[in-house]
């Protein structure tokens, strides 16, 4: 079952996690919105659909009828942790004990940076920011996309195969990612430039930079995939590279017919929202403005504590984590559409306790959508007692088609 956090915070009963949960809720739209799940274990199985089987008309008399099933294509999200610990020192505490309110404020303090790390990671976290050949490649120069989910630390190695046809003029390039079963469809590349190889599971891929004079022999070599951080994958990371639309010259001046393309490609039409920080918010009404004043419709998000506008039904959401950059001499950001259905959509997947969610759950005792508090106890060279509160979970695209983003729009 999947929750809300305003809602989930309907049904806590527990002091500790009450205070917790009322830390975190903020005035971020997106992450009011999004539904959070619960799951054991150190990840999250994901079964996307792949084919579908064929049906056909049938002759009156009733034979010839074919057999067959469609398939799914499953992969597991890996869990990550965020971690901090919390000192406190022992001259504040009383014998009485009287010290647990100051603690429990503290605590909820940490929750609360805590979850904002959340926030940002959901739309901006990626884990794989590197990667090593063995052998080393000279006819792949750079991979400038990797797709979520390549994780070399915990799957092993993948690997690459180069199939030359007609050296240092035709090859053909396969990618198998780390603990996928076998290697995906080969791409076949006759010029410089950049290809997308998916694996045989097609979750996951990347974007490779061919020098195609230097294949001048086949060969294969594993592929390790490195990160420089501990964070999980954000939105834009898990978005199909094929409902994306790159950034173009010095950035495209806003315009609403961009939604429009957006709702057009991204094909999961429920729970959707529109994401994009507040400077493209201003641009969007600034756009409405422009058809002769007309205010677009606003709608309440419960617990929110406020009404955001909408755009032909679908709610735009300001999410000021979304980041500025350049692209040429302008200053652009990104626009999302994304859905929020449970069964579908994007979720955030928290860790729990063995057991699903119970409103009188004790985050001391065991993870509660997410959340553990540990007590560490006293430091052996400082006179202070530590606490150690964590948050385990990751974002998960349930599928492919439920998120579309379009890239470099201008916002100054």
């Amino acid at each position: 079952m999947a929750f809300v956090i305003p809602e989930a915070l309907k049904h806590i009963t527990n002091p500790l996690m009450l205070g917790i949960m009322r830390s975190v809720v903020t005035t971020d739209e997106l992450s009011a919105m999004i539904p959070i799940e619960t799951s054991s274990g150190t990840g999250f199985k994901v079964d996307r659909e792949g084919t579908l089987p064929d049906t056909a008309f049938l002759a009156d008399a009733g034979t010839g009828v074919a057999e067959s099933s469609g398939t799914d294509d499953r992969f597991e999200v890996q869990f990550r942790r965020i971690v901090g610990d919390l000192d406190i020192d022992q001259l504040v505490s009383a014998a009485d004990g009287s010290d647990a309110a100051t603690r429990n404020r503290l605590i909820g303090k940490k929750a609360k940076k805590t979850w904002r790390i959340v926030q940002d990671k959901l739309v901006n976290g990626g884990h794989t920011t590197g990667h090593t050949f063995a052998p080393t490649r000279s006819d792949i120069t750079a991979i400038t996309k990797y797709s979520a989910h390549l994780d070399s630390a915990r799957r092993g190695p993948g690997s690459v195969k180069v199939t030359v046809n007609s050296a240092g003029t035709d090859a053909d390039f396969q990618f198998r990612a780390p603990g996928d079963v076998a290697y995906g469809a080969a791409v076949n590349s006759i010029a410089d430039g950049d290809i997308t190889l998916h694996s045989h599971n097609p979750s996951f891929f990347i974007t490779a930079t061919i020098d195609i004079s230097a294949a001048t022999a086949s060969g294969e070599s594993l592929i390790y995939f490195t990160s420089s951080n501990n964070e999980f994958d954000g939105l834009w990371e898990m978005c199909d590279p094929s409902l994306i639309t790159p950034p173009a010259g010095n950035g495209t001046a806003f315009d609403l017919g961009m939604l429009d393309d957006l709702m057009d490609v991204q094909k999961v039409r429920e729970n959707r929202v529109f994401v994009m920080n507040g400077k493209l918010v201003n641009k969007f009404f600034a756009a409405n403005r422009a058809l002769g004043g007309i205010d677009p419709q606003h709608i309440t998000i419960p617990g929110y504590g406020g009404t955001v506008p909408t755009y032909r039904g679908v709610p735009v959401l300001t999410n000021d984590y979304l980041a500025s950059y350049t692209q040429g001499s302008g200053t652009v950001s990104d626009i999302a559409l994304v859905s929020l259905n449970p069964d579908e959509g994007c979720v955030l997947v928290a860790q729990t306790g063995g057991s699903p969610f119970t409103p009188d759950a004790d985050p001391r005792t065991r993870s509660v959508l997410g959340f553990r508090i540990e007590d560490v106890g006293p430091l052996e060279t400082t006179d202070a007692h530590r606490t150690r509160v964590k948050w385990v979970g990751a974002p998960v695209l349930k599928s492919e088609l439920a998120c579309a983003i379009y890239q470099g729009v201008i916002q100054t």
